[in-house]
Parts: C-alpha cells; sequence; structure tokens
C-alpha cells in the first residue's frame, strides 16, 4: 500500500499563496524588470534554483514589499574576479588548517605513549574527522585503548586459514608468517577466503586487549567487539594514514611498544620511516556500514596540494 502524499503544513501554503500574489504584481507592475529577466532567461518562478539568481530574486522582492524602484544594474551577478579571490582565500585557510593539524599531531606523538586531556582529545578527533571525511575517534560505544598514541612494531602475515603458507601472500614475504593464527580468529567468512578477508589480513592491527581494566570481567562482550574492528594508524611525520582492522592480540608490555602493525600496514604507512620512527596515533573508525576501505591514504592530497 502506497504512503499517504505529505500535506504542506498551513505556514508553507501561506508561502506559496504569498509568492503567487507576488509574482502577479511583479508582471503586472514592473514589465522593464521583467523584459531584464526574459532576455537573461530568467524566469520569476526559478530564481531560486542558483546561488546567484536567488540574490537577485531576493534584491528584486526585497524592493518590491518597500514600494521601491527596482535599480537593475543591482540584480546583476557578482563579478567573476572576486569570486576567484574568494575561493583563493578559502583554499589558503584550508592549508593553514591542516599545517596546524599535523604539527599537533607530530607533537603530540613525541609526547610519552598515552592518551590526551579530553578537550585536546575532542579537537583531534573533529580536526581529523573533516581532514579524512569520515568519523574517527579515540572512545566508541564506550571503548578503548589504553593509548591513544604510542609507537607501533612491525608483525608478520597471519594465517588465514588453516592451510594457507606465506607463498600465498602476495606481498612483502621477507616479513614471515606468524606459526599460530591471530587472537582473533581465521579471517575466513563461512570458510571462504573472500576479497574481504584477504584485505583484512593485509591491514590488521595488533592491540593490546590483555591489558584492558574491563578485559577479564567483560571478556565475552569485548573479544567480539574488538574482533575485525576498523581503525586508523597516523603517521603524521609522514601525512600517511592506513585504515585497518583489529587482528591479533599485542604486543606484550616488556616489548615497550603499544601496537602492531601487518607488513603492509608498516610499509605503506611509512610507520618506521627516519621520520616517524613507529611513533603513531591510533583512532576508532565509526563505520557501522562498512563503507570505508581499507589501506593507505594520503593525508596531504586530502588537502588538496603536496607537502
Amino acid at each position: 500500500m502506497s504512503a499517504m502524499p505529505k500535506q504542506p503544513s498551513a505556514k508553507l501554503q501561506k508561502l506559496h499563496q504569498f509568492y503567487h500574489q507576488l509574482k502577479d504584481r511583479f508582471h503586472s507592475s514592473h514589465g522593464h524588470a521583467r523584459d531584464w529577466l526574459t532576455e537573461r532567461s530568467l524566469d520569476v518562478g526559478e530564481l531560486r534554483t542558483n546561488s546567484q539568481q536567488l540574490l537577485a530574486a531576493t534584491s528584486l522582492a526585497g524592493m518590491m514589499a518597500l514600494g521601491k524602484p527596482v535599480d537593475l544594474n543591482q540584480l546583476q551577478p557578482p563579478q567573476s574576479q572576486e569570486k576567484k579571490a574568494e575561493n583563493q582565500q578559502l583554499a589558503e585557510l584550508t592549508a593553514e588548517e591542516f599545517q596546524a593539524i599535523m604539527e599537533k599531531m607530530r607533537q603530540v606523538v613525541q609526547m610519552p605513549p598515552g592518551q590526551l586531556p579530553k578537550e585536546e582529545e575532542l579537537y583531534l578527533e573533529q580536526q581529523l574527522t573533516d581532514i579524512l571525511g569520515f568519523e574517527v575517534a579515540a572512545e566508541l560505544e564506550g571503548n578503548r585503548l589504553n593509548h591513544t598514541f604510542g609507537v607501533m612494531g612491525g608483525e608478520q602475515h597471519l594465517r588465514r586459514f588453516p592451510s594457507d603458507t606465506l607463498a600465498q601472500h602476495d606481498a612483502y614475504q621477507e616479513a614471515g608468517m606468524a606459526p599460530n593464527r591471530g587472537a582473533f580468529g581465521w579471517f575466513t567468512e563461512n570458510g571462504e577466503l573472500t576479497s574481504k578477508a584477504i584485505e583484512r589480513e593485509k591491514y590488521y592491527f595488533a592491540v593490546q586487549t590483555l591489558y584492558l581494566p574491563d578485559w577479564n570481567t567483560r571478556h565475552p562482550e569485548l573479544k567480539p567487539w574488538y574482533k575485525f574492528r576498523k581503525m586508523i594508524v597516523i603517521n603524521p611525520a609522514d601525512q600517511v594514514a592506513v585504515v585497518g582492522v583489529v587482528g591479533d592480540a599485542g604486543p606484550a608490555l616488556w616489548v615497550n611498544k603499544q601496537y602492531g602493525g601487518s607488513p603492509e600496514v608498516i610499509r605503506e604507512g611509512k610507520i618506521w620511516s627516519k621520520a616517524a620512527r613507529g611513533k603513531v596515533i591510533l583512532l576508532f573508525v565509526n563505520d557501522p556500514e562498512d563503507t570505508i576501505p581499507l589501506g593507505p591514504i594520503e593525508l596531504h592530497s586530502l588537502a588538496g596540494y603536496d607537502n
């Protein structure tokens, strides 16, 4: 059964009525303005279809309502040079803001591993969300890691299914393969090695779930929540990020590293470049519909210029 059409509100009906009255009054009282619009292929009823026409309509309606004569010169669209200057100014502000957040993150990762004060954390989340175009957060659904920023070490490939071999992994085979499966199980879906399963193993993170303060009491709830949970590692020194999933637990405390990354994450994210030296920020990606692809992101490209 089809839904009944929604009836316009009383206020909207009055606006429509006023609009038609104003349009009739315009055609009968302002023939010269009507001719001016006709010469430019404009129609009073369609002036709202773009911003320049809207400006013209606003000026025209305002003068008519006040009973003032219409000065057609005032209805001319703004000059293209002025618009170009405005766009250039906006681009410069965007670049300035981008550099500011990059510098902020470079300062953050130089601090001892840990978490930011709440106000600074919210600032970082909002700025990165604006840059990336999708939501990132240090805390998601009431869960957070012990460290928002720290050092990421390199991990081996993980076995995606029981008979998986290193030769079946298509890149960075020199990293080797761990003898056991990851802490969150096989990567296959219903026993099948799907393209999603391959991508998850390629871009996986190891996180220290075992050291969470409530891991022992909430283990049955937390383990499935963290399994293949989408996250993003930010390397501010090289302005590179990698979207991946939680695929393993670790590293151990004595390693003095807070996270681990797959061979693809480490290399494509330039995690151990001379500038980065493993110091990164790791945040959750809020992607309930699973629309954000896994893999590397060049942050400076998102800002529209090269660093």
